[in-house]
């Protein structure tokens, strides 16, 4: 058998193994739930308690993006004003 008849039995080959093990990969499991269940337990009140929980989550994540500006502009402001020997020690 040549070289090239063997490389090409073995890429077939190859891309054969190859197809089928994706393809074990990406099966759904049947033991997994996917989606929103037909009923919703706790009612209004769950629904009152999470829209609290996402109003301060997002204000939260505000306050806490706002800090982070303000940090990075005085580390900024320090590191290019020239006048400042803390910057560079």
């Amino acid at each position: 058998m040549k070289f090239r008849t063997g490389l090409i039995l073995g890429l077939g080959v190859g891309f054969v193994a190859g197809r089928k093990l994706i393809s074990q990969m990406t099966a759904d499991d049947p033991y997994v739930v996917k989606g929103p269940q037909s009923e919703q337990t706790g009612g209004p009140v769950l629904r009152l308690i999470t829209g609290r929980a996402a109003r301060i989550t997002d204000t939260a994540t505000g306050k806490s993006l706002d800090a982070i500006r303000r940090t990075r502009g005085a580390i900024q402001k320090r590191l290019y004003e020239p006048d400042d020997d803390a910057a560079w020690n």
